[in-house]
């Protein structure tokens, strides 16, 4: 039987065998905060459901799903696998559980920061890679380049490769230029600048650049 926990900014929902509860409930709350003092917005209530098999989790989705999907975040609800079943449901360990948290719950306040749009993707999936992390550094795959043509692909092409070149150019955008430049550059989309120009205006570099510059920056890799 599932019950729902209110955690005032969200509502979890569980089942009553769940015996990590306390912990998960912990680390909701901690993967919450860590997001809310970056952004500092406020977000509306939500929805947290621990998932406790790939049956269902694929049910909640909608379609089969890879081991490598841990969580979404889709109109203000997030599903996610439980502690419990964490390490047996998907490829990642246990304590993987709360960065899976973070970028979930990162969605919710880009989304409400860009009003409601999940646009570009890898600004959006980056920044919540890049934050999972702890801000520090993702762990790479060997020889990893950003390439514009993986940045601009849809949904559908992406690979977990493709979040590694969406973490590589937000990691060298917000360690060169600044946390407060990458929120600016989602506010200016939101207010419907163009990327190009918006690149210009708070980096003084294009699309392109930025690209050739990050694949030298040394500290990202």
């Amino acid at each position: 039987m599932e019950k729902i926990l209110n955690l005032r900014f969200s509502h979890l929902i569980y089942s009553e065998k769940d015996k990590y509860i306390t912990k998960e409930k912990k680390l909701i709350i901690k993967a919450f905060n860590y997001n809310k003092d970056f952004f500092k917005i406020k977000i509306p209530k939500f929805e947290i459901q621990l998932i406790y098999s790939r049956t269902k989790f694929d049910k909640v989705w909608g379609k089969k799903t890879e081991d490598f999907v841990s969580g979404f975040a889709r109109n203000n609800r997030i599903a996610i696998f439980a502690y419990s079943v964490f390490d047996k449901e998907t490829r990642w360990k246990r304590k993987y559980f709360y960065e899976c948290l973070v970028h979930e719950i990162n969605h919710l306040f880009y989304e409400e920061l860009r009003n409601d749009s999940y646009d570009p993707l890898w600004l959006s999936e980056g920044l919540a890679t890049f934050m999972q992390c702890n801000k520090k550094k993702f762990k790479y795959k060997k020889n990893i380049k950003i390439k514009k043509r993986i940045l601009e692909e849809s949904f559908k092409k992406t690979t977990l490769d493709s979040y590694h070149v969406y973490s590589l150019f937000v990691r060298y955008l917000i360690l060169n230029f600044g946390e407060k430049n990458i929120l600016r550059l989602i506010k200016g989309l939101k207010k419907g600048g163009k990327l190009n120009n918006l690149f210009k205006q708070i980096y003084n570099k294009s699309f392109d650049e930025l690209i050739e510059d990050g694949n030298k920056y040394k500290k990202i890799a």
